[in-house]
Protein backbone atom coordinates (compact mmCIF):
# COMPACT_ATOMS: atom_id res chain seq x y z
CA UNK A 1 0.00 0.00 0.00
CA UNK A 2 3.15 2.46 0.94
CA UNK A 3 4.68 1.76 -2.39
CA UNK A 4 1.15 2.79 -4.44
CA UNK A 5 0.77 5.80 -2.30
CA UNK A 6 4.77 6.43 -3.05
CA UNK A 7 3.73 6.04 -6.97
CA UNK A 8 0.71 8.15 -6.60
CA UNK A 9 2.58 11.42 -5.50
CA UNK A 10 5.23 10.72 -7.96
CA UNK A 11 2.36 11.30 -10.13
CA UNK A 12 1.10 14.23 -8.57
CA UNK A 13 4.12 16.11 -8.78
CA UNK A 14 5.12 14.88 -12.08
CA UNK A 15 1.57 16.32 -13.47
CA UNK A 16 2.88 20.05 -12.37
CA UNK A 17 6.04 19.46 -14.21
CA UNK A 18 4.86 20.44 -18.06
CA UNK A 19 2.34 22.36 -19.82
CA UNK A 20 1.32 21.68 -23.92
CA UNK A 21 -0.31 23.65 -26.51
CA UNK A 22 -0.27 23.93 -30.08
CA UNK A 23 1.53 27.80 -31.40
CA UNK A 24 1.62 28.20 -35.04
CA UNK A 25 3.97 31.82 -34.66
CA UNK A 26 6.27 30.89 -31.93
CA UNK A 27 9.19 28.43 -32.21
CA UNK A 28 9.59 26.11 -29.21
CA UNK A 29 11.65 26.55 -26.41
CA UNK A 30 14.77 24.34 -26.60
CA UNK A 31 14.71 22.52 -23.35
CA UNK A 32 11.81 20.60 -24.02
CA UNK A 33 12.52 17.45 -25.12
CA UNK A 34 12.25 15.46 -22.14
CA UNK A 35 8.74 13.82 -21.63
CA UNK A 36 7.40 14.70 -17.83
CA UNK A 37 8.09 11.47 -16.18
CA UNK A 38 11.43 11.15 -17.46
CA UNK A 39 12.48 15.05 -17.01
CA UNK A 40 11.48 14.13 -13.37
CA UNK A 41 12.96 11.22 -13.03
CA UNK A 42 16.33 12.65 -14.44
CA UNK A 43 19.29 12.15 -11.91
CA UNK A 44 21.31 15.52 -10.95
CA UNK A 45 24.26 16.07 -9.00
CA UNK A 46 23.38 16.34 -5.43
CA UNK A 47 24.14 20.23 -4.41
CA UNK A 48 26.09 21.08 -0.99
CA UNK A 49 23.91 21.56 2.11
CA UNK A 50 23.89 25.18 1.39
CA UNK A 51 22.91 25.63 -2.13
CA UNK A 52 19.79 23.23 -0.93
CA UNK A 53 19.36 24.92 1.95
CA UNK A 54 19.35 28.56 -0.03
CA UNK A 55 17.41 27.25 -2.70
CA UNK A 56 14.48 25.93 -0.12
CA UNK A 57 14.36 30.01 1.63
CA UNK A 58 14.60 31.29 -1.75
CA UNK A 59 11.61 28.88 -3.19
CA UNK A 60 9.74 29.88 0.35
CA UNK A 61 10.19 33.44 -0.54
CA UNK A 62 8.69 33.09 -3.70
CA UNK A 63 5.79 30.71 -2.50
CA UNK A 64 5.22 33.67 0.22
CA UNK A 65 4.91 36.45 -2.60
CA UNK A 66 2.25 34.31 -4.80
CA UNK A 67 -0.47 36.97 -4.04
CA UNK A 68 1.77 39.18 -5.98
CA UNK A 69 1.22 36.78 -8.71
CA UNK A 70 -2.73 36.63 -8.67
CA UNK A 71 -2.24 33.09 -7.22
CA UNK A 72 -2.88 31.82 -4.26
CA UNK A 73 -0.28 31.05 -2.19
CA UNK A 74 -2.56 28.52 0.04
CA UNK A 75 -2.73 26.43 -3.17
CA UNK A 76 0.86 25.35 -2.83
CA UNK A 77 2.32 22.90 -0.20
CA UNK A 78 4.82 25.90 1.77
CA UNK A 79 3.90 24.30 5.46
CA UNK A 80 5.71 20.77 3.86
CA UNK A 81 8.30 22.82 3.02
CA UNK A 82 9.24 24.51 6.05
CA UNK A 83 9.30 21.43 8.06
CA UNK A 84 11.54 19.82 5.61
CA UNK A 85 13.85 22.91 6.19
CA UNK A 86 13.55 23.52 9.41
CA UNK A 87 14.83 19.33 9.61
CA UNK A 88 17.78 19.67 7.46
CA UNK A 89 18.89 22.91 9.34
CA UNK A 90 18.78 21.36 12.11
CA UNK A 91 19.38 17.44 11.63
CA UNK A 92 22.69 15.85 13.09
CA UNK A 93 26.09 15.99 11.61
CA UNK A 94 26.11 12.54 11.01
CA UNK A 95 26.26 11.98 7.37
CA UNK A 96 23.70 9.37 6.47
CA UNK A 97 21.00 11.66 8.12
CA UNK A 98 22.35 14.84 6.97
CA UNK A 99 22.00 13.15 3.51
CA UNK A 100 18.56 12.00 3.94
CA UNK A 101 17.48 15.46 5.18
CA UNK A 102 19.05 17.40 2.24
CA UNK A 103 17.24 14.99 -0.15
CA UNK A 104 14.03 15.39 2.05
CA UNK A 105 14.48 19.17 1.56
CA UNK A 106 15.24 19.15 -2.27
CA UNK A 107 12.24 16.97 -3.16
CA UNK A 108 10.09 19.06 -1.22
CA UNK A 109 11.54 22.65 -2.47
CA UNK A 110 10.85 21.01 -6.04
CA UNK A 111 6.95 19.93 -4.99
CA UNK A 112 6.43 23.19 -3.89
CA UNK A 113 7.93 25.44 -6.39
CA UNK A 114 7.33 23.31 -10.10
CA UNK A 115 3.53 24.06 -9.17
CA UNK A 116 3.80 27.46 -8.39
CA UNK A 117 6.17 28.11 -11.16
CA UNK A 118 3.69 26.13 -13.85
CA UNK A 119 1.07 28.85 -12.96
CA UNK A 120 2.84 31.43 -12.83
CA UNK A 121 4.52 30.16 -16.67
CA UNK A 122 0.83 28.97 -17.91
CA UNK A 123 -1.63 30.58 -15.57
CA UNK A 124 -3.87 28.58 -13.07
CA UNK A 125 -6.72 27.30 -15.67
CA UNK A 126 -6.13 26.26 -19.49
CA UNK A 127 -7.94 28.64 -21.54
CA UNK A 128 -10.21 25.62 -22.66
CA UNK A 129 -11.82 25.49 -19.81
CA UNK A 130 -13.09 28.92 -20.29
CA UNK A 131 -14.07 28.64 -24.04
CA UNK A 132 -13.07 25.01 -25.87
CA UNK A 133 -11.73 27.19 -28.98
CA UNK A 134 -9.91 29.33 -26.77
CA UNK A 135 -6.23 27.59 -26.73
CA UNK A 136 -3.39 28.80 -24.51
CA UNK A 137 -0.46 30.05 -27.58
CA UNK A 138 2.56 30.42 -25.35
CA UNK A 139 5.50 27.93 -26.59
CA UNK A 140 5.56 24.84 -24.10
CA UNK A 141 7.90 24.53 -21.25
CA UNK A 142 8.40 21.56 -18.99
CA UNK A 143 8.83 23.10 -16.01
CA UNK A 144 10.34 20.13 -13.73
CA UNK A 145 13.37 19.70 -16.33
CA UNK A 146 14.04 23.55 -16.39
CA UNK A 147 14.21 23.22 -12.58
CA UNK A 148 16.43 20.45 -12.34
CA UNK A 149 18.52 21.78 -15.04
CA UNK A 150 18.59 25.27 -13.14
CA UNK A 151 22.48 26.08 -12.28
CA UNK A 152 23.65 29.57 -10.90
CA UNK A 153 20.15 31.20 -11.14
CA UNK A 154 18.35 32.63 -8.27
CA UNK A 155 14.89 31.08 -7.44
CA UNK A 156 13.63 34.76 -8.40
CA UNK A 157 15.28 35.00 -11.42
CA UNK A 158 14.13 31.72 -12.46
CA UNK A 159 10.30 32.22 -11.54
CA UNK A 160 11.08 35.65 -13.80
CA UNK A 161 12.25 33.87 -16.83
CA UNK A 162 8.89 31.75 -17.12
CA UNK A 163 6.85 34.94 -16.76
CA UNK A 164 5.54 36.34 -19.92
CA UNK A 165 7.69 39.22 -21.32
CA UNK A 166 4.89 41.85 -22.64
CA UNK A 167 5.00 45.22 -20.62
CA UNK A 168 1.26 44.91 -20.19
CA UNK A 169 1.34 41.91 -17.73
CA UNK A 170 4.01 43.83 -15.93
CA UNK A 171 1.84 47.02 -15.77
CA UNK A 172 -0.61 44.67 -14.66
CA UNK A 173 1.23 42.93 -11.37
CA UNK A 174 1.71 46.51 -10.44
CA UNK A 175 -1.84 47.06 -10.59
CA UNK A 176 -2.70 44.19 -8.46
CA UNK A 177 -0.09 45.50 -5.73
CA UNK A 178 -2.01 48.82 -5.85
CA UNK A 179 -5.44 46.95 -5.55
CA UNK A 180 -4.20 44.75 -2.70
CA UNK A 181 -3.32 47.91 -1.00
CA UNK A 182 -6.35 49.19 -0.51
CA UNK A 183 -7.67 46.12 1.13
CA UNK A 184 -7.15 47.70 4.29
CA UNK A 185 -9.45 50.43 4.22
CA UNK A 186 -11.56 48.85 1.31
CA UNK A 187 -14.00 50.65 -1.38
CA UNK A 188 -17.28 52.44 0.32
CA UNK A 189 -20.48 51.71 -0.89
CA UNK A 190 -22.42 54.43 -2.71
CA UNK A 191 -25.97 55.07 -2.46
CA UNK A 192 -27.87 54.26 -5.89
CA UNK A 193 -29.16 57.52 -5.80
CA UNK A 194 -26.33 60.78 -5.92
CA UNK A 195 -27.67 64.10 -7.33
CA UNK A 196 -26.50 65.95 -10.20
CA UNK A 197 -23.32 68.00 -10.38
CA UNK A 198 -23.86 71.64 -8.61
CA UNK A 199 -26.26 69.92 -5.76
CA UNK A 200 -25.67 69.48 -2.35
CA UNK A 201 -26.66 66.10 -0.30
CA UNK A 202 -25.04 63.35 2.07
CA UNK A 203 -24.58 61.19 -0.44
CA UNK A 204 -21.94 63.49 -2.17
CA UNK A 205 -19.86 63.27 0.53
CA UNK A 206 -19.75 59.19 0.18
CA UNK A 207 -19.56 59.42 -3.50
CA UNK A 208 -16.19 61.58 -2.99
CA UNK A 209 -14.72 59.35 -0.51
CA UNK A 210 -15.63 56.68 -2.86
CA UNK A 211 -13.48 58.44 -5.42
CA UNK A 212 -10.80 59.39 -2.80
CA UNK A 213 -10.28 55.44 -2.43
CA UNK A 214 -10.04 54.43 -6.16
CA UNK A 215 -7.77 57.66 -6.57
CA UNK A 216 -9.98 59.17 -9.17
CA UNK A 217 -9.92 61.63 -6.67
CA UNK A 218 -7.46 63.80 -5.06
CA UNK A 219 -7.66 63.71 -1.18
CA UNK A 220 -7.80 67.39 0.52
CA UNK A 221 -9.42 69.24 2.34
CA UNK A 222 -13.19 71.14 0.57
CA UNK A 223 -14.96 73.67 2.38
CA UNK A 224 -18.78 71.19 1.55
CA UNK A 225 -17.83 68.04 1.03
CA UNK A 226 -21.46 67.47 0.40
CA UNK A 227 -21.18 69.59 -2.22
CA UNK A 228 -21.21 68.14 -6.15
CA UNK A 229 -18.93 70.51 -7.56
CA UNK A 230 -16.17 70.68 -10.20
CA UNK A 231 -13.31 68.68 -8.84
CA UNK A 232 -16.03 65.76 -7.74
CA UNK A 233 -17.21 66.09 -11.48
CA UNK A 234 -14.25 65.51 -13.19
CA UNK A 235 -13.32 62.79 -11.04
CA UNK A 236 -16.74 60.86 -11.98
CA UNK A 237 -15.62 61.53 -15.49
CA UNK A 238 -12.15 59.82 -14.79
CA UNK A 239 -13.60 57.27 -13.46
CA UNK A 240 -16.36 56.62 -16.15
CA UNK A 241 -13.44 56.78 -18.16
CA UNK A 242 -11.47 53.69 -16.96
CA UNK A 243 -14.43 51.79 -17.14
CA UNK A 244 -15.44 52.59 -20.41
CA UNK A 245 -18.85 54.16 -19.76
CA UNK A 246 -19.43 57.58 -21.31
CA UNK A 247 -17.63 60.73 -19.79
CA UNK A 248 -20.77 62.96 -18.54
CA UNK A 249 -19.55 63.53 -14.77
CA UNK A 250 -23.06 62.53 -13.84
CA UNK A 251 -23.17 59.60 -11.51
CA UNK A 252 -26.03 58.26 -12.93
CA UNK A 253 -27.15 54.47 -12.30
CA UNK A 254 -25.00 52.55 -14.41
CA UNK A 255 -21.94 54.29 -13.18
CA UNK A 256 -23.00 53.64 -9.42
CA UNK A 257 -23.42 50.07 -10.40
CA UNK A 258 -19.63 50.08 -11.43
CA UNK A 259 -18.53 51.78 -8.24
CA UNK A 260 -20.24 49.33 -6.19
CA UNK A 261 -18.33 46.18 -7.38
CA UNK A 262 -16.25 45.08 -4.50
CA UNK A 263 -12.75 45.76 -4.28
CA UNK A 264 -12.39 41.93 -3.77
CA UNK A 265 -14.10 41.57 -7.23
CA UNK A 266 -11.88 43.75 -9.21
CA UNK A 267 -8.70 42.22 -7.40
CA UNK A 268 -10.19 38.73 -9.25
CA UNK A 269 -10.64 40.80 -12.52
CA UNK A 270 -7.07 41.47 -12.40
CA UNK A 271 -5.56 38.15 -11.76
CA UNK A 272 -7.66 36.66 -14.44
CA UNK A 273 -6.50 39.15 -17.09
CA UNK A 274 -2.92 38.22 -15.79
CA UNK A 275 -3.59 34.39 -16.55
CA UNK A 276 -5.16 35.74 -20.18
CA UNK A 277 -1.34 37.30 -20.72
CA UNK A 278 -0.09 33.34 -19.62
CA UNK A 279 -1.79 32.43 -22.87
CA UNK A 280 -0.88 34.77 -25.02
CA UNK A 281 2.14 34.77 -27.29
CA UNK A 282 5.25 35.59 -26.34
CA UNK A 283 6.37 37.00 -29.52
CA UNK A 284 3.29 39.22 -31.40
CA UNK A 285 5.41 40.61 -33.89
CA UNK A 286 7.00 43.69 -34.39
CA UNK A 287 3.95 45.19 -36.46
CA UNK A 288 0.62 43.53 -35.53
CA UNK A 289 -2.55 43.91 -34.99
CA UNK A 290 -4.45 43.40 -31.35
CA UNK A 291 -8.23 42.77 -31.70
CA UNK A 292 -9.60 43.12 -27.66
CA UNK A 293 -12.86 42.27 -27.91
CA UNK A 294 -14.54 43.89 -24.72
CA UNK A 295 -12.46 47.18 -25.82
CA UNK A 296 -14.51 46.91 -29.48
CA UNK A 297 -11.34 48.04 -30.71
CA UNK A 298 -8.39 47.34 -33.30
CA UNK A 299 -5.18 48.54 -32.21
CA UNK A 300 -2.05 48.45 -35.33
CA UNK A 301 0.92 48.11 -33.17
CA UNK A 302 4.50 48.41 -34.14
CA UNK A 303 7.52 47.73 -31.65
CA UNK A 304 4.80 46.87 -28.53
CA UNK A 305 3.75 50.97 -28.99
CA UNK A 306 0.10 51.81 -30.40
CA UNK A 307 -0.02 53.39 -34.07
CA UNK A 308 -3.49 53.99 -34.64
CA UNK A 309 -7.28 52.84 -33.18
CA UNK A 310 -10.04 51.64 -35.32
CA UNK A 311 -13.32 50.89 -33.78
CA UNK A 312 -14.67 47.42 -34.28
CA UNK A 313 -17.96 45.34 -34.33
CA UNK A 314 -17.56 41.86 -32.77
CA UNK A 315 -19.83 38.81 -32.69
CA UNK A 316 -23.33 38.96 -30.61
CA UNK A 317 -23.28 36.56 -27.77
CA UNK A 318 -24.55 33.41 -29.23
CA UNK A 319 -22.03 34.24 -32.38
CA UNK A 320 -19.03 34.77 -30.34
CA UNK A 321 -15.75 36.32 -32.29
CA UNK A 322 -13.38 33.47 -31.30
CA UNK A 323 -9.94 33.83 -29.77
CA UNK A 324 -6.91 33.03 -31.48
CA UNK A 325 -3.67 34.40 -33.73
CA UNK A 326 -3.08 34.49 -37.10
CA UNK A 327 -1.26 36.02 -39.61
CA UNK A 328 -3.13 38.41 -42.41
CA UNK A 329 -1.81 37.12 -46.26
CA UNK A 330 -4.86 38.77 -48.19
CA UNK A 331 -6.71 42.12 -48.84
CA UNK A 332 -9.63 41.26 -51.10
CA UNK A 333 -11.54 44.41 -52.71
CA UNK A 334 -15.11 44.86 -53.79
CA UNK A 335 -15.84 40.84 -52.06
CA UNK A 336 -18.52 38.51 -52.92
CA UNK A 337 -19.99 37.55 -49.73
CA UNK A 338 -20.87 33.71 -49.71
CA UNK A 339 -23.34 33.18 -47.11
CA UNK A 340 -22.40 30.47 -44.62
CA UNK A 341 -24.71 27.59 -44.32
CA UNK A 342 -26.57 28.85 -41.12
CA UNK A 343 -27.43 32.16 -42.35
CA UNK A 344 -28.37 30.20 -45.81
CA UNK A 345 -30.90 28.23 -43.66
CA UNK A 346 -31.58 29.98 -41.08
CA UNK A 347 -32.20 33.29 -42.50
CA UNK A 348 -32.28 33.69 -46.34
CA UNK A 349 -34.17 30.62 -47.18
CA UNK A 350 -37.44 31.45 -44.34
CA UNK A 351 -37.18 35.09 -46.22
CA UNK A 352 -37.16 34.18 -49.96
CA UNK A 353 -40.21 32.04 -49.32
CA UNK A 354 -41.77 35.09 -47.83
CA UNK A 355 -40.51 37.78 -49.93
CA UNK A 356 -40.01 36.43 -54.00
CA UNK A 357 -38.24 39.35 -54.32
CA UNK A 358 -35.92 39.34 -51.57
CA UNK A 359 -32.67 37.62 -54.02
CA UNK A 360 -32.87 40.50 -56.83
CA UNK A 361 -33.50 43.37 -54.13
CA UNK A 362 -30.15 42.07 -52.43
CA UNK A 363 -28.08 41.28 -55.13
CA UNK A 364 -28.02 37.30 -53.63
CA UNK A 365 -26.50 34.78 -56.25
CA UNK A 366 -27.88 30.95 -56.04
CA UNK A 367 -25.39 28.75 -56.74
CA UNK A 368 -25.08 24.89 -57.07
CA UNK A 369 -21.92 24.05 -56.74
CA UNK A 370 -20.41 20.26 -58.18
CA UNK A 371 -16.31 19.33 -57.63
CA UNK A 372 -15.68 20.52 -61.03
CA UNK A 373 -17.97 24.17 -61.63
CA UNK A 374 -20.07 26.58 -59.96
CA UNK A 375 -23.45 27.32 -61.79
CA UNK A 376 -25.92 30.14 -61.25
CA UNK A 377 -29.10 28.72 -60.32
CA UNK A 378 -32.44 31.05 -61.63
CA UNK A 379 -34.57 31.38 -58.69
CA UNK A 380 -37.99 30.98 -60.52
CA UNK A 381 -35.92 27.19 -61.02
CA UNK A 382 -35.86 26.06 -57.12
CA UNK A 383 -39.00 24.33 -55.29
CA UNK A 384 -38.21 27.20 -51.72
CA UNK A 385 -40.45 24.32 -50.19
CA UNK A 386 -37.87 20.86 -50.50
CA UNK A 387 -35.22 21.73 -47.73
CA UNK A 388 -33.60 18.72 -49.73
CA UNK A 389 -33.05 20.77 -52.86
CA UNK A 390 -32.36 24.02 -50.79
CA UNK A 391 -29.54 21.87 -48.65
CA UNK A 392 -28.11 21.42 -52.40
CA UNK A 393 -27.33 24.82 -53.12
CA UNK A 394 -25.11 27.70 -51.89
CA UNK A 395 -25.52 31.77 -51.67
CA UNK A 396 -23.19 34.73 -52.43
CA UNK A 397 -23.88 38.16 -52.97
CA UNK A 398 -22.83 40.37 -55.15
CA UNK A 399 -20.32 43.23 -55.00
CA UNK A 400 -21.56 46.36 -53.80
CA UNK A 401 -22.84 49.01 -51.51
CA UNK A 402 -25.10 46.23 -50.17
CA UNK A 403 -22.30 43.68 -49.91
CA UNK A 404 -22.41 42.52 -46.29
CA UNK A 405 -18.98 42.84 -45.98
CA UNK A 406 -18.87 46.17 -47.88
CA UNK A 407 -16.07 47.07 -49.99
CA UNK A 408 -13.46 45.52 -48.46
CA UNK A 409 -12.16 42.75 -46.35
CA UNK A 410 -8.64 41.32 -45.26
CA UNK A 411 -8.12 37.63 -44.92
CA UNK A 412 -5.96 35.91 -42.17
CA UNK A 413 -6.41 32.36 -42.37
CA UNK A 414 -8.25 30.27 -39.33
CA UNK A 415 -10.41 27.09 -38.62
CA UNK A 416 -13.50 29.56 -37.70
CA UNK A 417 -13.77 31.44 -41.27
CA UNK A 418 -13.72 34.68 -39.34
CA UNK A 419 -12.01 37.96 -41.19
CA UNK A 420 -12.38 41.28 -40.79
CA UNK A 421 -14.57 43.83 -43.10
CA UNK A 422 -16.02 46.52 -43.97
CA UNK A 423 -20.17 47.02 -43.09
CA UNK A 424 -22.84 48.92 -44.87
CA UNK A 425 -24.25 49.49 -41.31
CA UNK A 426 -22.15 52.36 -40.10
CA UNK A 427 -24.16 53.51 -36.92
CA UNK A 428 -23.44 50.35 -35.25
CA UNK A 429 -20.29 52.11 -34.76
CA UNK A 430 -21.73 54.92 -32.51
CA UNK A 431 -22.88 52.38 -29.95
CA UNK A 432 -20.68 51.89 -27.12
CA UNK A 433 -21.47 48.41 -26.79
CA UNK A 434 -21.06 46.91 -30.37
CA UNK A 435 -21.35 42.89 -30.09
CA UNK A 436 -23.61 42.44 -33.59
CA UNK A 437 -21.70 40.55 -35.82
CA UNK A 438 -21.95 36.54 -36.40
CA UNK A 439 -18.46 36.09 -35.33
CA UNK A 440 -16.17 38.17 -37.64
CA UNK A 441 -15.14 41.86 -37.25
CA UNK A 442 -16.63 44.63 -38.85
CA UNK A 443 -14.49 47.71 -38.72
CA UNK A 444 -14.91 51.60 -39.05
CA UNK A 445 -12.18 52.90 -41.12
CA UNK A 446 -12.01 50.15 -43.71
CA UNK A 447 -9.77 52.48 -45.92
CA UNK A 448 -7.21 53.07 -43.33
CA UNK A 449 -6.72 49.65 -42.54
CA UNK A 450 -6.48 49.04 -46.19
CA UNK A 451 -3.79 51.98 -46.58
CA UNK A 452 -1.68 50.66 -43.57
CA UNK A 453 -1.69 46.88 -44.68
CA UNK A 454 -0.49 47.90 -47.59
CA UNK A 455 1.89 50.48 -46.93
CA UNK A 456 4.73 48.74 -48.16
CA UNK A 457 2.87 48.35 -51.81
CA UNK A 458 3.62 52.35 -52.75
CA UNK A 459 1.56 51.65 -56.02
CA UNK A 460 -1.38 51.50 -53.49
CA UNK A 461 -2.24 54.68 -53.02
CA UNK A 462 -5.76 56.18 -51.50
CA UNK A 463 -6.79 56.62 -54.84
CA UNK A 464 -6.49 53.35 -55.83
CA UNK A 465 -7.65 52.01 -52.71
CA UNK A 466 -10.86 53.65 -53.38
CA UNK A 467 -11.17 52.99 -57.15
CA UNK A 468 -10.63 49.00 -56.22
CA UNK A 469 -13.24 49.36 -53.00
CA UNK A 470 -15.57 50.51 -55.82
CA UNK A 471 -15.14 48.73 -58.61
CA UNK A 472 -17.85 46.05 -58.17
CA UNK A 473 -15.00 43.87 -59.36
CA UNK A 474 -13.75 41.30 -57.12
CA UNK A 475 -9.63 42.12 -56.46
CA UNK A 476 -7.23 40.10 -54.70
CA UNK A 477 -4.47 41.47 -53.09
CA UNK A 478 -1.50 39.73 -51.32
CA UNK A 479 0.48 41.51 -48.91
CA UNK A 480 4.38 41.05 -49.48
CA UNK A 481 4.68 40.66 -45.17
CA UNK A 482 1.92 38.89 -43.30
CA UNK A 483 0.97 40.87 -40.33
CA UNK A 484 0.27 39.14 -37.30
CA UNK A 485 -3.39 38.95 -36.04
CA UNK A 486 -4.20 38.44 -32.32
CA UNK A 487 -7.81 38.26 -31.40
CA UNK A 488 -8.04 38.86 -27.00
CA UNK A 489 -10.15 38.97 -24.40
CA UNK A 490 -8.73 41.59 -22.16
CA UNK A 491 -10.94 42.89 -19.66
CA UNK A 492 -8.89 44.95 -17.56
CA UNK A 493 -5.84 46.78 -18.60
CA UNK A 494 -3.31 49.62 -17.40
CA UNK A 495 -3.62 52.89 -19.71
CA UNK A 496 -1.02 54.49 -21.16
CA UNK A 497 -1.39 57.23 -18.14
CA UNK A 498 -1.11 54.32 -15.39
CA UNK A 499 -4.79 54.43 -14.70
CA UNK A 500 -6.21 50.63 -14.51
CA UNK A 501 -9.24 50.36 -16.60
CA UNK A 502 -11.77 48.01 -17.03
CA UNK A 503 -14.54 46.46 -19.62
CA UNK A 504 -17.35 44.93 -19.87
CA UNK A 505 -17.85 40.68 -19.73
CA UNK A 506 -18.83 40.56 -23.31
CA UNK A 507 -19.07 36.98 -23.49
CA UNK A 508 -19.18 36.15 -19.71
CA UNK A 509 -15.91 34.69 -19.61
CA UNK A 510 -14.71 36.45 -16.94
CA UNK A 511 -18.02 35.22 -14.67
CA UNK A 512 -17.04 31.91 -15.98
CA UNK A 513 -13.55 31.90 -15.28
CA UNK A 514 -13.93 33.21 -11.56
CA UNK A 515 -15.80 30.21 -10.92
CA UNK A 516 -13.32 27.78 -12.22
CA UNK A 517 -10.08 30.26 -9.86
CA UNK A 518 -12.25 30.36 -6.78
Amino acid sequence: MRSVLVVLIGVVVVSFGVYRYRDSTSPAPPATTATPARASATTTAVPTDERAIGRADQALVALKGAADHGLNPAKYPTRRLETALERAETSPRTASDRAQAIANLEAQTKRAIVPFAHDVAAGRRSPTTVELTWKNRRPAINIAQSWDQMANSSVQQWIDGLEPPHPEYRALLDALRKLRQQQSGGWPNVPMRVPKPGSSDPAVQQLRERLIASGDLASGHTENPAKYDAALTNAVKRFQERHALPATGIANEETLAEMNVPLADRIRQVEMNLDRWRWTPNDLGARHLLINIPAFQLTARENGKPVRAIRVVVGKTEHETPIFSSEMDTVVFSPYWNLPESIAEDETGPAIRSDPGYLARNQIEVLRRTKTRTTIVKPEDVNWYDPVEIQQLSFRQRPGAKNALGQVKFLFPNAFDVYLHDTPADSLFDRSGRAFSHGCVRVAEPEALAAYVLRDRPEWTADRISSAMNAGVEKYVKLDEKIPVHIAYFTASVADDGSLTFLPDVYGYDARQARLTR
